[in-house]
């Protein structure tokens, strides 16, 4: 019997998205959201949010800016910040 595939995400390691990933939590915890509340306001999948936070996603453009909708926060805002924190 073959062996199944592996399909253990794999941890994102770009320091740009690892910063990036953190700014929405930041923005999340700042705005006293559960993980459900947010993919709720959001339109996503809770457990796309989770594998987000634990940096097992390479987010899309979309992703991202239903995210920063949902937070009401500027996409642009929270890019700049990840930006800054190199």
């Amino acid at each position: 019997m073959p062996e199944k595939p592996d399909r253990t995400p794999k941890e994102v390691k770009d320091p740009f998205v690892r910063r990036l990933t953190d700014e929405f939590k930041k923005a999340r915890v700042e705005r006293g959201l559960s993980q459900k509340k947010l993919a709720e306001l959001a339109g996503v999948g809770r457990s796309g949010l989770v594998t987000f936070e634990s940096y097992h996603r390479m987010p899309s453009a979309w992703f991202c800016k239903r995210l920063a909708d949902g937070l009401g926060v500027p996409l642009a805002e929270l890019v700049a910040r990840a930006e800054k924190g190199k």
